[in-house]
């Protein structure tokens, strides 16, 4: 073998090495233990895949990840060795730990998936199936940790739609994005607590298959979205968009009493009737987001006011637009008539609301209000009662140079 050869051999070798900490796999609840809880766990994994033989590679990487991920103080080499040692008294402190535990439903899963990654003798299964009747874990919630690790080692979005609906009341709280965030599209999380509706790869996510969304939380990250009826959110304490991008038509968001509402990073295009409606919603904040082609126009003798944003309601008190780009965006009427108005490219706010709002470092390009009457041509309209308004580091280009009335 020449000596380039073998220095190339090398260099695959520091990649096999350093794999796990470039795919780190993060099991937030694990990684908020101190190190004691977390060395019981991974020891655990240790002698599963230790027992009556040698580790896989696969196996070895996964637990890598993990301990990667969850932050362990030692190397995997370490945890190796204290599963050699493990002994009678030290398999009791595990049980002691854990069995009150939400985490010994992770190490089920965990260790249903890292015997699936391998050839794997009997005796192992036995030994994984005593831990878990030991933590006390119910047939039922097993069967839905099963059914989520089975989904996990075939990557199948279909899968993990199937387990959820064995999830029993106890697990429904228990977050297993960590474990599908590489592969699925859907709801993650769907209690009355909280829905997280999340795709792995941007795919395509139709938010009408949810009704009406009432949850205390909601996530909506990263699908894509050809909107296919008004999506309705209601007395939601906190809804969070992000990292998404929403084709549009004449459908549109309305959120009707919300806590706080946080629009960020997403790309939007082509709504003709706006993005949004938002009535009676505390704080609502949009940022770093790019608008494409939206607006709303009318038809008939009426005015016309916020092309992208449309708020009402008493009980708004903070509104921030900070860092969005707008292209071509409008608010139209159809027929020219000089009393009356199209204008708030933006955003309108009812005259009578008592808001904060703050415009910051937006860039409008190409914008316009068309068949405007004797109006002012402005971004945001309305709110003539709010008690602030602020506007700072925004570029206009284009017709439109005024940011309010």
């Amino acid at each position: 073998m020449s000596t380039f050869e073998e220095r190339i051999d090398k260099v695959r070798e520091y990649f096999k090495e350093h794999k796990a900490e470039r795919y780190p796999f993060e099991n937030t609840a694990l990684s908020e233990k101190d190190e004691y809880i977390k060395s019981l766990y991974f020891r655990m994994l240790c002698t599963l895949i230790r027992y009556t033989g040698e580790a896989s590679e696969m196996q070895v990487l996964y637990v890598k990840r993990l301990i990667a991920g969850c932050k362990g103080e030692r190397e995997f080499q370490d945890y190796m060795k204290m599963a050699l040692d493990l002994d009678i008294s030290d398999v009791e402190e595990f049980i002691s730990v854990f069995r009150e535990d939400g985490l010994r439903y992770y190490f089920c899963i965990d260790g249903a998936i890292l015997l699936s990654a391998a050839e794997t003798e009997e005796k192992k299964y036995e030994l994984l199936a005593e831990l878990i009747e030991t933590l006390g874990i119910t047939h039922g919630e097993l069967k839905y940790l099963a059914a989520v690790a089975q989904a996990v080692v075939l990557q199948s979005s279909e899968k993990f739609d199937e387990a959820k609906t064995f999830a029993p009341d106890t697990l429904c709280p228990l977050s297993m994005y960590h474990y599908v965030q590489g592969f699925y599209a859907g709801a993650i999380v769907d209690t009355p607590n909280e829905i997280h509706i999340f795709s792995c790869d941007r795919s395509e996510v139709d938010l009408s298959a949810y009704g009406v969304l009432k949850n205390k939380k909601v996530i909506i990250e990263n699908i894509s979205c050809s909107l296919k009826g008004n999506v309705i959110l209601e007395g939601c304490a906190e809804v969070i968009i992000r990292n998404c991008k929403f084709m549009g038509s004449q459908y549109h968001f309305e959120f009707n009493t919300i806590g706080n509402v946080v629009i960020e990073n997403c790309d939007v295009r082509d709504f003709t009737n706006r993005f949004a409606y938002f009535t009676d919603t505390n704080n609502f904040t949009v940022l770093n987001n790019r608008f494409l082609n939206c607006g709303c126009t009318t038809i008939g003798d009426s005015s016309i006011y916020g092309g992208i944003l449309y708020n009402s309601g008493r009980c708004t008190r903070n509104i921030i637009l900070e860092n969005n780009e707008l292209l071509n965006c409008y608010i139209a009427r159809t027929e020219q008539k000089f009393y009356l108005y199209a204008s708030g490219i933006f955003l309108h706010i009812e005259w009578w609301t008592n808001i904060e709002v703050k415009v910051l470092r937006n860039h409008f390009s190409g914008c316009e209000c068309r068949k405007n009457g004797q109006w002012r041509e402005v971004y945001i309209s309305g709110g003539g009662d709010s008690r602030s308004k602020t506007e700072e580091g925004n570029v206009c280009t284009g017709a439109v140079q005024r940011i309010y009335e």
